[in-house]
């Protein structure tokens, strides 16, 4: 009888979807999350990107939630949002309670991928394809902690060295 039940469990858990929490800004570091289409097709995500007409009616189709743009990080608006940000993370991820955070950044993505590391969730950083030869300030925050971190273009490995190069996402 204990087997029997334990054979359930098996087959329940080997049956759900890897739930995958994807933040991301705007723009660029969206379009690069769609390239990742074998990703959504076999997953349970979600997808936290910045509060934006745009963004909305791209995501129309897709589960999302949003949090504050941005902006410019010279900007004071930046780091309000930034801070806003970290209070609008925790409650996304304690009620989808991913598996993995998968982000291309920029620095939306920060929040949840400190919050959900502390959280028990692998972070998987893949470094945007316009980064060919400069460091990106939010990739270098989340690098100390990322399970696995992705760049692009084989140079960058000297700016992030535990990184691995995968080429080009499209």
């Amino acid at each position: 009888m204990r087997n029997e039940g334990a054979s359930r469990a098996a087959a329940r858990s080997a049956s759900a979807k890897l739930r995958v929490l994807i933040p991301s800004s705007a723009g660029g570091h969206l379009a690069e999350i769609f390239q990742l289409k074998g990703l959504l097709a076999a997953t349970d995500y979600l997808i936290v990107t910045e509060d934006l007409p745009l963004t909305r009616q791209l995501l129309k189709d897709h589960p999302a939630r949003f949090v504050r743009p941005n902006g410019h990080n010279r900007d004071w608006v930046f780091w309000r949002n930034f801070i806003i940000n970290w209070f609008l993370a925790l409650p996304i991820l304690l009620k989808f309670r991913p598996h993995a955070i998968v982000t291309t950044g920029s620095h939306s993505a920060v929040p949840f991928c400190y919050l959900g590391k502390l959280l028990g969730c692998k972070v998987i950083y893949i470094l945007s394809f316009c980064r060919i030869d400069t460091k990106a300030a939010a990739a270098t925050a989340v690098y100390p902690i990322a399970d696995l971190f992705f760049v692009q273009w084989e140079q960058m490995r000297a700016a992030y060295p535990r990184s691995t190069y995968v080429g080009p996402l499209f």
